[in-house]
């Protein structure tokens, strides 16, 4: 009996030592990530701090009105496409911020995960990238997508992507 019970100790000492390794690697993977986070936070806290400065600054310039209207019109679009980014947690184009307004000025119910899930979708990104993305499953995925086409008020054979894509272009 001894003399069985000692290749399981050792294999258990093996499989905690391994584990125990993992745990370190893993450890480290999301010190560094949490690091990664704050340098893009704080980027993102400048550049949304650097636009505001830059609206006053054009605000107290003495130019024709007409300019003035252009740049702050300019700069506030900026700003709430830093707004938007911050809130959805990705970077956007210019016609991706129209999209997201367009659709929710048109569907206020949407929450800001619906938003992004709305967007990932018009951008082609399929059901398993865009579980991955968020970190969930890709049933938990499909339950969203389905709660969503209601939310959207599409028939039962309608596409939400086609809609999506339709909406683009509208």
């Amino acid at each position: 009996m001894v003399i069985l019970m000692c290749p399981l100790t050792t294999k258990n000492k093996q499989s905690t030592e391994d584990f125990e390794k993992e745990i370190a690697s893993l450890k480290t993977t999301i010190e560094s990530q949490d690091k990664e986070l704050t340098r893009v936070a704080t980027s993102i806290t400048e550049k949304s701090s650097s636009l505001r400065n830059l609206l006053d600054q054009i605000y107290a310039l003495e130019i024709e009105p007409a300019v003035k209207r252009v740049m702050t019109d300019t700069c506030l679009r900026l700003i709430d496409k830093e707004i938007t980014e911050k809130r959805l947690n990705m970077e956007l184009t210019e016609s991706d911020s129209a999209f997201l307004k367009k659709l929710q000025k048109i569907h206020p119910n949407l929450n800001q995960r619906e938003l992004r899930i709305s967007l990932l979708v018009k951008l082609n990104y399929d059901t398993k990238e865009i579980a991955r993305s968020i970190g969930i499953t890709t049933r938990g995925m499909e339950s969203i997508r389905y709660r969503m086409h209601h939310k959207l008020g599409l028939g039962k054979h309608e596409s939400i992507k086609t809609y999506l894509s339709d909406l683009a272009v509208s």
